[in-house]
C-alpha cells in the first residue's frame, strides 16, 4: 500500500477500504436485498428484452421492437431516432456475443461483435426495461485502436474475450463490492495510481480488442497509470448494469484530456469482471470524440443508467 494512499484520509480510496471490509461479513445479507428489491423484469425477462430488441434492429424494424413511447437512444454520444443509425447499419450478431442482466436497475447489455455494414464490429449495447418495454437504448461501436490510434481489433477480442456463463458462486461478490471497484478503477484513473485498486494477478486490459500487433498481458490490467498524465478527469460516470451471477459490472464514462493535450476524450463501456473480490479483468468498447467536441455521453440530462 503506498504513502499516497493514507496521505488522502477523506478520499474515495479510504471510503471504499472502509466499507469493503465493513460490508464483507454481510455480502449474503446484501445480495439477498438486490434480489428482493428487483423489479418486474427478472433475468430470464431481460435477456430475451435484449435478444427481441436486437432481432428488430437486425430487420431494421422499430415496429418489431417492444419500445415503450418514450423510447430514447445514442449511438457514439449522437441522438438516434427510430429508423436511424443503427437501425439501417447493423444486420446481425457477429462471432463472440456476451450478455449480462441486471433485475435491480431492470438493465441488459451485449458485448461483442455486430455486423455493421457489412463488417464485424466491436460493440456494447445497454438497454432499460420498463413495463416489459425498451424504454433506452444506449450504443458504442469501436471503431478506432486504443488511443485513437489505427482501427479497433475485432480479432483481438476474439483472441481474448470476456469469460462466458456465470461465475461459482464461492467467487461471487457483493452489488455494493462490485460498484465500488468499478469507481475505484475510474478514481485510479483520475489520480494516475492503479496500485491500491485490488486486481488478480492474471487480470488483463483490453480496448477495442487492442492494437492489431499488441496483446494484453496478465498482471497489468491496472499497470501504466502513473504516465497516464494526458487525462485530466473521467467525467458523467455511471454504472448501469451490475451481473452479479455473471460477475461483471459495466461502467461509463468519459476520458477528458489535459487543456492542450493533443490526444482525444473518448466514451467508454468498461467491463469489469470481479471474483473474490478483486478485478479479474477489463474489457472496453470505446468511443473517440471528435477534436473540440463537448464533453457529453448523451445521457448526462437523463436518468439512463442511474445504479441502485
Amino acid at each position: 500500500m503506498s504513502r499516497y494512499f493514507f496521505s488522502r484520509a477523506a478520499s474515495v480510496r479510504v471510503l471504499t477500504a472502509t466499507l469493503l471490509f465493513a460490508c464483507a461479513a454481510s455480502q449474503a445479507a446484501s445480495q439477498q436485498a438486490a434480489q428482493t428489491s428487483a423489479g418486474d423484469c427478472d433475468r430470464a425477462c431481460l435477456r430475451q428484452m435484449l435478444d427481441g430488441y436486437l432481432a428488430a434492429v437486425f430487420k431494421h424494424d422499430p415496429g418489431a421492437a417492444a419500445l415503450t413511447d418514450g423510447f430514447f437512444a445514442t449511438e457514439n454520444t449522437v441522438e438516434t431516432h427510430k429508423g436511424e443509425g443503427y437501425w439501417k447499419s447493423v444486420s446481425g450478431y457477429g462471432q463472440l456475443q456476451r450478455r449480462y442482466v441486471d433485475p435491480v436497475n431492470e438493465t441488459a447489455a451485449y458485448f461483442g461483435l455486430l455486423k455493421r455494414d457489412g463488417n464485424d464490429q466491436i460493440t456494447s449495447v445497454r438497454i432499460r426495461v420498463e413495463g416489459r418495454k425498451v424504454s433506452e437504448a444506449e450504443w458504442i461501436f469501436g471503431t478506432q485502436g486504443p488511443g485513437g490510434r489505427g482501427e479497433a481489433n475485432p480479432p483481438g477480442l476474439l483472441k481474448y474475450p470476456p469469460p462466458e456463463g456465470n461465475i461459482p458462486a464461492s467467487e461471487r461478490t457483493s452489488r455494493f463490492i462490485m460498484i465500488s471497484l468499478a469507481n475505484d478503477y475510474f478514481q485510479a484513473v483520475t489520480d494516475h495510481d492503479g496500485t491500491w485498486v485490488p486486481n488478480d494477478p492474471g487480470c488483463i486490459r483490453t480496448e477495442n480488442g487492442g492494437g492489431v500487433n499488441a496483446a494484453p498481458r496478465p498482471g497489468l490490467c491496472l499497470d501504466g497509470f502513473q504516465k497516464m498524465t494526458q487525462t485530466k478527469d473521467l467525467e458523467l460516470r455511471r454504472i448501469p448494469v451490475v451481473d452479479e451471477d455473471a460477475g461483471m459490472v459495466m461502467g461509463t464514462a468519459i476520458y477528458v484530456r489535459q487543456p492542450g493535450n493533443p490526444a482525444l476524450d473518448n466514451l467508454v463501456h468498461e467491463y469489469f469482471q470481479v471474483r473474490s473480490g478483486k478485478i479479474a479483468g477489463i474489457w472496453t468498447s470505446m468511443y473517440f470524440l471528435p477534436k473540440g467536441s463537448p464533453v457529453t455521453s448523451g445521457w448526462e440530462n437523463r436518468q439512463g443508467g442511474s445504479e441502485r
